[in-house]
């Protein structure tokens, strides 16, 4: 058996190889963060033996850097553990009691770490692929929402301020007052349009003859604070979410096609191909939780504890460590599946028991995540659908 032990860094990489008994096979080597740098790689190791099979591979997974070897090893059918950083630290520290940290000091702590604990690790598989681009995609979405949620913000208050009219008469966060606003910035614009014009664009119920009619009425009159640059901050503020808007379904669209992959996690109420796909993607591989309990914790759900001598804190919040994205999605899903529109489920029920008792509304959907949590570390070791009977 051949253990190898990569340190990645961003320009290059180092590496070492030692078979079963502990000895090296070559010197420490490096290799340069390219396609040139990973074939020189992969034609060492194979240069020391005729079977991939007979080969164990950690790389300590650092940010970015030790993605793209990590997947040119695993399409070459080698076995590759990614290591978290704190583990192959502490198994340093205990093996040695001198302070030396070097590139090929790390490889070497790597390459002993694998050999020591192999058969506790779980091995990077191809699916794993799957799970970091919904990792990625389901942050991309989350950070895309939240910005153009701001961008809102910034138009309603250039509304309020320019055209508060509008704001009071209509619902301004609708596509036909963007498109509105889009062609005729200001009130004054507004004004001038012609009644058709106006009745085509405009997207209310009822009569919108009516509602055109109106609109130029509080246009004409409109107390709108008066300004030169109003129609550059309005079409840029407009331009802004439009645009966000759109790279928003964009990886909408790449997330439903991935969550194909993954329909047992949608089976379960409240849970959708968003939400789905950020639960997915921050758990990635479930083997590296040994319980529910685990999970709870990652996600910052689990309630914290206080105790100082006799006293014993009753009042206990949620620890809010961890992956905020898991905890903002399995809390969504809570929400969804115990106060939506969908169909009965056991959440529901239990929620609406909680309520009942006495339990405040956000101890209650705390405690259906928990059950959530519990269900979804079922089903991503099982692969089957929720069961909706209760």
């Amino acid at each position: 058996m051949l253990y190898v032990g990569i340190d990645a860094a961003s320009e290059k990489h180092d590496a070492i190889i030692i078979n079963s008994d502990g000895v090296l096979t070559t010197d420490p080597f490096t290799f340069k963060n390219d396609l040139e740098g990973y074939k020189k790689l992969r034609t060492e190791i194979l240069s020391h033996t005729e079977s991939i099979n007979e080969v164990r591979i950690g790389i300590e997974y650092t940010g970015i850097y030790s993605m793209n070897i990590t997947d040119y090893l695993c399409s070459y059918g080698f076995t590759i553990y990614a290591l978290n950083p704190v583990q192959t630290h502490f198994f340093t520290r205990a093996t040695s009691l001198r302070k030396t940290k070097t590139d090929k000091v790390d490889s070497t702590s790597i390459c002993k770490y694998i050999m020591n604990f192999n058969s506790d690790l779980n091995p990077y598989t191809k699916s794993l692929y799957n799970t970091e681009e919904l990792k990625s995609l389901s942050r991309l979405r989350f950070n895309k929402m939240s910005e153009c949620s701001r961008c809102k913000t910034e138009f309603n208050r250039l509304v309020m301020l320019y055209f508060p009219e509008l704001a009071q008469e209509f619902s301004i966060q609708s596509k036909w007052v963007y498109k509105l606003l889009s062609l005729s910035p200001t009130a004054e614009k507004v004004s001038r349009m012609h009644l058709s014009t106006l009745q085509k664009i405009i997207g209310v119920n009822g009569d919108r003859s009516k509602a055109a009619v109106k609109l130029q009425l509080i246009a004409k009159n409109s107390i709108g604070k008066k300004s030169a640059i109003n129609e550059i901050l309005i079409k840029n503020i407009l331009d802004d979410i439009t645009h966000i808007t759109k790279q928003i379904t964009i990886v909408d669209i790449e997330i439903k096609e991935i969550m194909k992959e993954y329909s047992y996690i949608t089976s379960i109420p409240g849970i959708g191909n968003t939400n789905g796909a950020m639960i997915v993607g921050e758990i990635g591989d479930i083997n590296r939780f040994a319980s529910p309990a685990q999970v709870l914790a990652y996600a910052g759900l689990d309630p914290s504890i206080y105790q100082s001598g006799k006293f014993l804190g009753t009042k206990a919040h949620i620890t809010k460590h961890g992956s905020r994205y898991l905890r903002t999605a399995v809390f969504t899903a809570a929400r969804v599946a115990c106060i939506g529109t969908g169909r009965e489920n056991a959440f529901r029920t239990k929620y609406q028991k909680k309520r009942i008792e006495g339990k405040h509304h956000n101890s209650a959907l705390c405690n259906i995540s928990r059950n959530i949590i519990n269900v979804i570390f079922a089903l991503m070791h099982t692969k089957q659908n929720y069961n909706f009977s209760y």
